[in-house]
């Protein structure tokens, strides 16, 4: 078993005993893939002293996601398509998809505050409406024995939709949303029964791997382990060269609004721009593909954007406002790698974490 190196820390003896003596496998990232990836390791070495390791002071990118449970809007898997193809398209629905299936079914649609409550494509932009309508049959086709049903409908119901001054929107019955709070809690209460130590607040600095350990340096200490699996997204551009880097985005959730209409969650441009229902104050996000000089004038554009289009919205102001940061690279998928000597990454969620973490976090753990 390897040793924590007493000369390099900053850790006390009680918190090296406690937390951080003799670990098999230590996980960077607190998020939906980390913790999924450690519950998996447990099932898979039951005698494993496993840690997971988080930058954040509360622990976890997952709980600054705007919790949409998608696997994609039409105009952003139509983008895909002509990257892509067909097939490469198909199969990150199909992880998309599968991992909100695993996601709902391991904790149940209450731990997760889980809401079928479907989603809608909002369209600004005629050219791009009139090519996704024209597309539709074949993303229908293609994704049908996936998902078990046609997953978009054509309307022009803007207003029953809860959204006003639009071209057109897209309906898509299988999508949904729940509480980030909740199911990272959900996640944490079986950590805690499974044995699995949590700490926030540290930043891995640098790896290096030596004597068949890997030494982990941090902002409060260094610490060593026999396994090293990173699952800390776009953070990892920090730590390994790999095809991942962080792209920050911004969240924005207004005062309470009592002529809120809004009962699904709207993507807008390919999924940059979102929105939802959130306990009566409307949450809209994204904007990172807009020219923007900085982040008040993100945020501002957003306000206006839900000012024009959102029923009710019309007097928005930011009640609540946070930055998260998205892993994206070259492409949508997923980073899943053995970079040997006991070092793993599961990375890139390319904004999807909710829909494919689970999944990611499953295959990484099973690469141990």
């Amino acid at each position: 078993m390897p040793k924590h190196q007493d000369e390099a820390a900053g850790f006390s003896y009680w918190e090296t005993k406690g937390w951080l003596q003799d670990l098999d496998a230590v996980v960077v990232g607190g998020g939906i893939v980390g913790m999924s990836a450690a519950l998996h390791l447990r099932v898979n070495h039951p005698d494993w002293h496993i840690l997971i390791l988080d930058c954040t002071t509360l622990g976890g990118a997952t709980t600054r996601n705007a919790g949409f449970a998608c696997f994609g809007s039409p105009s952003e898997l139509l983008e895909d398509w002509k990257q892509l193809g067909a097939e490469s398209t198909v199969d990150l629905v199909k992880m998309r998809w599968e991992g909100l299936r695993e996601l709902r079914q391991t904790w149940g649609d209450d731990a997760i505050g889980y809401q079928a409550c479907g989603a809608i494509e909002a369209f600004t932009d005629a050219d791009l409406m009139d090519a996704c309508n024209e597309a539709l049959p074949d993303l229908n086709e293609a994704l049908t024995d996936v998902l078990g049903h046609p997953p978009f409908e054509a309307s022009t119901k803007n207003v029953e939709a809860g959204l006003i001054q639009l071209k057109g929107i897209i309906k898509s019955p299988l999508e949904g949303a729940l509480d980030a709070a909740r199911m990272t809690k959900t996640f944490r209460q079986q950590l805690h029964l499974k044995n699995i130590s949590f700490l926030a607040g540290h930043q891995v600095q640098s790896l290096k791997h030596s004597h068949d350990e890997w030494t982990l340096v941090t902002n409060e200490g260094t610490l060593a382990a026999r396994k090293v699996l990173i699952a800390n997204n776009g953070w990892a551009s920090e730590l390994l060269e790999l095809d991942v880097e962080k792209a920050p985005n911004t969240v924005v959730v207004s005062q309470p609004l009592a002529g809120l209409t809004l009962k699904s969650t709207v993507h807008h441009d390919r999924g940059y721009v979102y929105a939802r229902e959130l306990d009566g104050r409307l949450l809209i996000g994204g904007g990172r593909n807009w020219n923007c000089a900085n982040e008040e004038e993100r945020i501002s554009k957003l306000k206006a954007w839900a000012r024009e289009h959102v029923t009710g919205a019309s007097d928005f102001e930011a009640s609540v406002q946070w930055r998260g940061y998205l892993g994206v690279g070259s492409t949508r998928g997923p980073i899943l790698r053995d970079l040997g000597n006991g070092l793993y990454a599961g990375v890139r969620m390319g904004g999807m974490g909710v829909a494919i973490g689970t999944v990611v976090g499953r295959n990484l753990a099973s690469m141990v």
